[in-house]
């Protein structure tokens, strides 16, 4: 904080007046208009306010004056939303709650707050309650739920608190007595590669499986017309930059097919195909068959000794 003058602030806040053409607001402030963020002025002048007077500038229209019933509404509209006890940080990061010096000048301080708004100094997830949540998850969606799964659903809490309490996701999972979609230890994975084999020959023809000669490692399939190699996946279970470094060389693509979407390495020559967009194109090349297995193993109920396959609408599983 020290490195920032009164000074310094000033004369940053009228060039950015001159850039904006207009006052600045504290929506302005931070690394895209390349200046210290609120907090930084908050802490010199006593308040955004008191800053922009010093700086020979106007107060903008919409500054408001907070009530203590309006700091209190904030804090538990931020408690449901973060599904924890809100921290400075986390106002920080919203401009359109009160700045944290206005809540320490009414409250006393930040804890005070907190307690005024009878709101959980701090919010643990028990063991239990964090193998409930999965197993309730699982019977939603009969199926292990991914780490995507969670971030998608508000009522859930993220990957996080499960990794801090048991140490990795994958470990909770097997903790909730679930099989982890990681790839590894699912036999599902084994079925799945194979289907994306058949699906693979059907496409291009000619595909290679098992490849050894032509990269370091043994890609699940290799299309020699399209430069193609094609990896199955359950889901994007942990970062492939390995497999990525590896494949993507002399003008190489990488695929991979996956069931669940999970995390995605941006990569120019590398492409994510989901098992509900693999259907699709089963059913346009009129393989109603391994489409129809496509959305079972969507399902996870995929069975190798099934017969009778029935195609499925993919509207059931959005």
């Amino acid at each position: 904080m020290e490195k920032y003058t009164k000074e310094f602030l000033i004369s940053s806040l009228k060039e950015l007046s001159i850039r904006l053409r207009r006052n600045p607001t504290s929506n302005d402030l931070g690394r895209k208009n390349d200046m210290p963020d609120r907090s930084v002025f908050e802490n010199r002048f006593g308040c955004w306010n008191n800053a922009l007077i010093e700086s020979g500038l106007g107060i903008n229209s919409n500054y408001r004056k907070w009530t203590k019933e309006e700091i209190i509404k904030w804090l538990k509209m931020k408690y449901e939303e973060l599904g924890s006890s809100p921290g400075i940080r986390d106002f920080d990061k919203d401009p359109k709650t009160p700045a944290k010096n206005v809540i320490r000048k009414m409250f006393g301080n930040w804890t005070n707050a907190i307690r005024a708004a009878d709101v959980p100094v701090k919010r643990f997830h028990s063991e239990k309650e964090l193998i409930d949540i999965l197993q309730r998850l699982y019977l939603k969606l009969n199926r292990t739920p991914t780490r995507e799964d969670l971030r998608q659903r508000k009522e859930n809490p993220s990957e996080l608190p499960f990794v801090k309490r048991f140490g990795s996701y994958t470990a909770a999972c097997l903790r909730a007595g679930l099989v982890p979609n990681d790839g590894r230890n699912n036999n599902i994975w084994k079925a799945w590669q194979k289907h994306c084999e058949e699906m693979a020959r059907v496409i291009y023809g000619n595909v290679i499986v098992q490849f050894k000669n032509e990269v370091r490692g043994i890609p699940d399939i290799y299309v020699p017309k399209e430069s193609l190699f094609i990896e199955a996946k359950t889901c994007g279970y942990k970062d492939f930059k390995e497999q990525i470094r590896r494949y993507c060389s002399n003008g190489y693509k990488l695929e991979f097919w996956c069931i669940f979407k999970g995390i995605e390495t941006k990569h120019e020559q590398v492409k994510y195909v989901y098992a509900e967009e693999l259907a699709k194109r089963m059913k346009l090349l009129g393989r109603q068959d391994l489409a129809a297995k496509c959305y079972q193993f969507v399902r996870n109920v995929f069975d190798e000794g099934q017969k009778v396959l029935t195609i499925l609408s993919p509207t059931v599983f959005s």
